[in-house]
């Protein structure tokens, strides 16, 4: 007669859900279960595969000037050079396609981020900074979010053919309008910054026990790693609202995977 006795698992397989590789897994399961994990996760993903893309492109324009010049009279290594050439240009476009994937779909998760502004603007309502300065702040920076949202909204479903009758012109209109916004959000963030920084200062000299200190060296992580992500995107909002850009693809990737890696360092550890 069969036993109905559920058998113990393996050892091997306990040995896998006990491992180090098993606690990281779920660490990751833990983060891309939450909306905000899911963009961090994309961001440092998606502007990592820019970078990387850049720099092949970058490779892969070398490559072709250095073999032009050294295999002009050598048919069959120029040939291999060519076949060399085209897997790396194969190479970038799959990295630049998936790049704009993880980009596309963080720009649809912002399709309800108007909501977020909501619950910002109910907070500071009933709950407001009881710093003057941080409060004017906070109210400032959900008004030009609210904006940024609104108008990248727009231009992001009349680009897709949702929102009918726009022209080329209005969608570019409305993107610049929106990048403005958040330029304008960055520079208030800079104000925010600088206030919490001579707050910190304070609450630190008035610190006595070991907690307290303790409260204030979390709080001053947490400000340098916003502070970091801030210095960062200065000079992508105005290379976005630049007619013509002032940065290299390289840089675009380089400094949105920096803050991809803070965000994402940061989820991590929240996530032990």
């Amino acid at each position: 007669m069969a036993s109905d006795k559920i058998s113990p698992p393996s050892d091997m397989m306990a040995a896998i859900f006990k491992s180090k590789a098993d606690a990281r897994i779920m660490r990751l399961y833990k983060i891309l279960s939450t909306s905000t994990g899911v963009d961090t996760t994309l961001t440092l993903v998606g502007f990592s595969l820019f970078f990387v893309s850049s720099q092949l492109s970058t490779l892969r324009n070398l490559e072709t000037k250095v073999l032009g010049r050294l295999f002009a009279d050598n048919a069959k290594a120029l040939k291999y050079g060519s076949a060399s050439i085209v897997k790396l240009a194969d190479l970038e476009t799959s990295m630049k396609l998936l790049a704009g994937m993880c980009s596309d779909f963080r720009a649809f998760t912002r399709l309800w981020g108007l909501l977020g502004i909501y619950a910002m603007v109910k907070r500071d309502y009933f709950n407001p900074p009881k710093d003057a300065i941080l409060n004017a702040v906070s109210w400032s920076q959900a008004g030009t979010l609210g904006l940024y949202y609104f108008y990248e909204n727009g231009y992001y479903l009349a680009a897709k053919g949702v929102l009918r009758g726009w022209a080329g012109p209005d969608i570019k209109r409305w993107a610049k309008t929106s990048l403005k916004m958040f330029l304008a959000y960055v520079a208030l963030e800079y104000v925010r910054l600088y206030r919490e920084r001579q707050l910190l200062e304070v609450k630190r000299a008035k610190a006595v026990s070991a907690k307290e200190n303790e409260d204030v060296e979390r709080e001053e992580g947490a400000w340098v790693r916003t502070a970091l992500m801030n210095v960062c995107y200065a000079p992508l909002g105005v290379h976005w609202v630049s007619e013509n850009g002032i940065m290299s693809d390289g840089w675009v990737g380089g400094l949105m995977s920096l803050i991809g890696v803070v965000k994402f360092r940061a989820a991590w550890t929240l996530a032990a």
